[in-house]
């Protein structure tokens, strides 16, 4: 077997498919499982491998962004499918321009480009839906669950095999980066309840979005754990910029380490994905009241 074609499980068709540079973005891992494929964006080289190798019927998509559904007309002949939330925006990619608040900035000429010149994401179709709780059977009667996990981006979805202990966690990533949550449909406050209800579940094999494979009780929870606490650490950071007496706005703390530490990708597109992850951290900190509002900046109560 290739090796970014790695074989999880001795009696059961279900391989974890490693994107092109370990799946670090603007590549994503993928997933075999039965006949489906979850997810493309492995590489347009990778995925043509995959169609050789395997006899997939059903495409699924974990959720919009780009990284996930890249050059998945290369399965043109199949039909496609993703959580609800996810189809308008798959099927009009340009929505996205607004879902990262980069219409009409120095970043969207590039990025359409990059759309549909790298990517190849427009004109996609998506044949249906599914739904938190739903159930795909595969192989010998093997069940997997859809479990819907929003906060990373709306219609993001998990797929969990209990009888396995296994699950694919999609952008629950486990990254070293930590959780990223820069469109304005992200929610602080969903991407951890949705961490929690990975913890809750009964794990030994998982596979991400990004950093790929592991295994073992003890180090998936640790890993989530770790994963979850950048988020306090992010805010802490935040909240140490902030005062009692001076307002201050999401462009004050900009380029201050706190989401990026380089912006070798797109800096005016890295820029506002930054601007949104820190509002959305106010976000939370208001809900909490522990900041306020004023003069269109946040203070310290």
């Amino acid at each position: 077997m290739i090796d970014y074609i790695v074989p999880l499980f001795k009696d059961a068709n279900i391989f974890f498919i490693q994107g092109q540079r370990k799946g670090r973005v603007p590549y994503s891992n993928s997933m075999v499982l039965g006949d489906y494929l979850i997810d493309t964006g492995v590489s347009a080289t990778r995925l043509k491998k995959v169609k050789k190798t395997f006899e997939i019927k059903k495409l699924l998509f974990s959720h919009w962004h780009d990284d996930h559904i890249r050059e998945c007309n290369i399965f043109s002949d199949i039909p496609f499918y993703c959580h609800p939330e996810s189809k308008p925006i798959i099927e009009d990619i340009d929505k996205l321009l607004d879902l990262y608040e980069i219409r009409n900035t120095p970043a969207e000429p590039q990025f359409k480009l990059y759309l549909s010149d790298i990517i190849d994401a427009y004109g996609i179709k998506i044949e249906g839906t599914f739904e938190h709780n739903d159930m795909i059977t595969i192989g010998n009667d093997i069940q997997v669950k859809i479990i819907y996990a929003p906060g990373h981006s709306i219609g993001h979805c998990i797929f969990h095999i209990p009888e396995l202990k296994f699950a694919f966690l999609g952008d629950i990533d486990l990254s070293t980066f930590g959780p990223w949550y820069g469109g304005t449909d992200s929610d602080v406050i969903e991407f951890i309840e949705s961490i929690d209800k990975v913890l809750n579940l009964d794990l030994e094999t998982v596979v991400t979005g990004h950093s790929g494979l592991y295994k073992g009780k003890k180090l998936i929870r640790h890993e989530l754990e770790k994963y979850k606490s950048i988020f306090i650490r992010r805010e802490e950071m935040i909240k140490a910029l902030l005062s009692e007496t001076k307002p201050r706005t999401p462009e004050d703390l900009l380029e201050k380490n706190i989401i990026y530490k380089r912006y070798d990708f797109l800096k005016p597109f890295l820029l506002a994905i930054e601007k949104t992850m820190i509002q959305k951290h106010f976000d939370k900190l208001l809900v909490e009241k522990k900041i306020e509002k004023k003069n269109d900046g946040y203070m310290l109560k």
